[in-house]
């Protein structure tokens, strides 16, 4: 098993469940940042070109209006369901670019939101005024959009470019960043989603600023209390295993980090690795300890072995155990 080779903590191979041809997402990334395919491969080429018809995905393009919204023309609602901009977070993760027809009509529909600043923003409808711009850009719901559009294939586009420079300059003094405009402490998830896109984008990434972000993110993992650091509760903690990704999770922070230069070397990234083999089941895969109530695509139940999950922290794992973070 490639994975054991490099980690002998795990307890199982999951490879051939992750393999398994009825799921093409997490079949299709295990064969990348797995087994290490090239793209071109042919077995890597086919599990991509599954992926839309996949029957989740498939019922969630098909849902999708002529406008290229999902629901409501307010993007962010409903809230964590089938709003677009969560549609989008997940379609990003799972595989599909813009090749993909209703993919392109979504990311047209995301571009008349953005301002002439480069920020994203949602509009509401005002009565007397027609539909207007609401007063704040939020900065992690703003880094979520821009991490998608990488995603997507929009990573050189200009529009994509100017967004990228908007995040910078907002970027507080103690290097985090702030859902609104102000506040005691910055934003943990907002900042977490900033570093999110660093990982994906080279030109973010050798910013200033991101390193002191990264630091101050590290700083904070595993740590108790985290609702400090963001507006309200709801988002779980560190210790509660959750796909997708919508808050701060132990999981999607180990892999930002890492793919910023952090190895095992770094105190926080080594607790970090030991709870999730902690968390192991005996065949050596992940469950989820909680689901969000109404997601836009069912990725399973808590207690039950999780594809996500598992590949997710192997992906960590085989990050942190290449010979370039070693």
């Amino acid at each position: 098993m490639v994975v054991k080779k490099r980690f002998a903590s795990l307890k199982g191979d999951p490879l051939p469940w992750l393999l398994e041809l009825e799921n093409p997402p997490v079949r299709y990334w295990t064969l990348i940042d797995i087994l290490d395919r090239p793209r071109d491969d042919v077995q890597v080429r086919a599990a991509q070109a599954a992926i839309a018809t996949y029957p989740p995905v498939a019922e969630l393009l098909a849902a999708q209006k002529r406008e290229g919204y999902w629901v409501k023309p307010n993007y962010y609602l409903p809230r964590t369901g089938r709003g677009t901009f969560w549609v989008l977070s997940v379609l990003g993760d799972l595989g599909l670019t813009a090749e993909d027809e209703h993919v392109q009509w979504a990311c047209d529909f995301m571009f008349t939101h953005q301002r002439e600043n480069g920020g994203f923003c949602r509009r509401q409808q005002v009565s007397g005024q027609g539909m207007v711009w609401q007063k704040h850009t939020y900065a992690c719901t703003h880094a979520r959009i821009v991490r998608f559009l990488i995603q997507f294939g929009y990573a050189g586009d200009p529009r994509v470019r100017k967004a990228i420079g908007w995040l910078v300059p907002i970027q507080r003094d103690d290097g985090m960043w702030f859902c609104r405009d102000g506040g005691r402490r910055g934003c943990l998830r907002a900042t977490l989603d900033v570093l999110r896109v660093a990982a994906l984008d080279s030109w973010l990434a050798a910013q200033p600023g991101i390193p002191q972000a990264a630091a101050a993110v590290c700083d904070l993992l595993m740590e108790p209390r985290m609702s400090r650091y963001h507006i309200g509760d709801a988002w779980g903690t560190w210790e509660c295993l959750k796909y997708p990704y919508f808050g701060f999770s132990v999981i999607s922070a180990l892999d930002a980090l890492v793919r910023l230069g952090y190895t095992l070397k770094v105190p926080k990234i080594a607790a970090a690795v030991e709870y999730l083999l902690s968390r192991q089941m005996p065949d050596g895969v992940w469950s989820a300890d909680e689901s969000w109530p109404c997601p836009p695509i069912d990725f399973g139940r808590p207690g039950e072995p999780n594809k996500w999950l598992t590949l997710d922290v192997l992906r960590a794992i085989n990050l942190l155990t290449s010979d370039q973070c070693n």
